[in-house]
């Protein structure tokens, strides 16, 4: 069963879903009229493109399967809370992708059927510069993302009640579930340690600070304002730490009380404590390296071998490629050669989700990791594409690294990056061949 007619993407603002029937995008040019006396023919000045704006006629089920969106009282009042907001928010648009715009009216319909459904009518303008522009729905990390997201909920929900209905055990989901979030509490621990966040303090502490993620020139994005601490790093990891328990807590809860035959908030849950493992991450290459870890993990309890416990494992794997989305993002490749050795190592992460997902019928979920897949690829080889290839530089001794930045790049500056590259004993002797960025 498709996800969506033509690959179409879910539409929702601000994470709010709703079905669409129906929608036009309206626009234009700003053309300026001057007429001048004694001329017939005027003058029709062009100044730039008129703001789009989009029109959208749909509704909201009560229990939608396909959304797995909950009560109807509770789709209309996250539509409200979505639409009065105040500012631009995200849209997704079917096909689109992903905008930024400002809701300029809407009505929400109700008749006598309003406890089962309700129409929707609403008409946004852009605002700002599009996110990861594109008119296919394969490509960009948000689109990505925003499919995987509904894959999920719609395949976890229907493989859970699956096993279910064939006499599984809630016992064995409760302790699979266990299973799952003891191991990410534990990668939480590794994302947290002390080290790893006062590595990525702001300023410049050497060739061992900046974490796994350099990016090229010895760049970083800094998480952490200039007056940040160890005091204030403790104080982080512990709101971390927390975060992800009761993340965990929340995965059992939704266990306990989810009827198992529709368990519509145990895929929520489930990407709440992905997400707050990646949120916990100071460096992005941390991230990928543990959620590299978490894709790879074979619960031992017989429990997960079970038809439900190898339902929610895989729902827990999924959760885990739409959060390389995000991750993949915030990534900086150091050099041409570092983006397409992260593209293989994270196709090898994906392809086994695609091919599980094709393996049990889960058409949905097979078509979002492809798209997630696609979108990754695309983005980091677009990003590596400007950047420089490694090459072997041979000095033939131990010479310091401002000598040799000087020596090959003419910039004396580029010593650091070197040190980086190479992880010498000591800056002033470095290896008499190694690697580096060809330019």
């Amino acid at each position: 069963m498709a996800l969506f007619a033509g690959n179409l993407l879910p539409a929702s603002f601000r994470g709010a879903l709703f079905a669409v029937l129906s929608d036009d995008v309206g626009g234009g040019r700003r053309i300026v009229v001057h007429q001048y006396p004694g001329r017939d023919a005027p003058w029709a000045e062009d100044m730039g493109r008129a703001a789009r704006t989009f029109h959208f006629r749909g509704f909201i089920v009560d229990g939608d399967v396909i959304f797995a969106s909950g009560p109807i009282q509770l789709q209309r009042a996250l539509l409200l809370a979505a639409f009065e907001a105040k500012g631009s928010g995200l849209l997704t648009h079917p096909t689109l992708g992903v905008l930024s715009v400002s809701v300029t009216r809407f009505a929400i319909g109700q008749d006598l059927g309003a406890g089962r459904m309700s129409s929707i009518e609403v008409e946004f303008v852009e605002s700002g510069s599009r996110q990861f522009p594109s008119l296919l729905a394969t490509s960009g990390l948000a689109s990505a993302a925003v499919v995987m997201a509904a894959a999920l909920a719609l395949d976890g929900v229907r493989a859970i009640a699956a096993a279910s209905a064939a006499g599984a055990r809630r016992k064995d989901l409760a302790t699979t579930g266990a299973t799952w979030a003891s191991k990410a509490t534990a990668l939480g621990a590794d994302a947290t340690a002390l080290n790893r966040l006062a590595a990525q303090l702001p300023g410049s502490y050497g060739r061992f600070a900046g974490g796994a993620n350099v990016g090229a020139g010895g760049a970083r994005a800094v998480p952490y304002t200039a007056s940040t601490t160890i005091a204030d790093l403790v104080e982080i990891a512990s709101a971390s730490r927390v975060a992800i328990g009761v993340a965990a807590t929340g995965v059992a809860i939704s266990i306990a009380q989810a009827t198992l035959a529709y368990p519509a908030d145990l895929p929520a849950a489930v990407r709440t404590l992905v997400a707050a493992l990646v949120a916990a991450c100071a460096d992005p290459g941390d991230a990928l390296r543990l959620l590299e870890q978490l894709l790879g993990y074979v619960p031992a309890r017989p429990e997960a071998l079970s038809a439900i416990g190898a339902a929610f494992g895989w729902l827990v794997r999924r959760a885990a490629v739409e959060a390389l989305t995000g991750v993949v993002g915030q990534y900086q490749p150091a050099s041409r050669d570092d983006a397409a050795l992260l593209i293989a190592r994270l196709v090898d992460l994906v392809d086994p989700v695609i091919e599980a997902a094709a393996d049990v019928g889960d058409d949905a979920s097979y078509k979002a990791a492809r798209t997630v897949r696609a979108a990754i690829v695309t983005d980091l080889r677009w990003r590596g594409a400007g950047l420089a290839s490694v090459r072997t530089f041979a000095p033939g001794a131990g010479l310091p690294s401002l000598v040799l930045a000087q020596r090959y790049y003419r910039d004396a500056a580029r010593a650091d990056q070197l040190e980086v590259q190479t992880m010498p004993v000591h800056p002033l002797f470095l290896p008499a061949r190694f690697q580096a960025l060809a330019a």
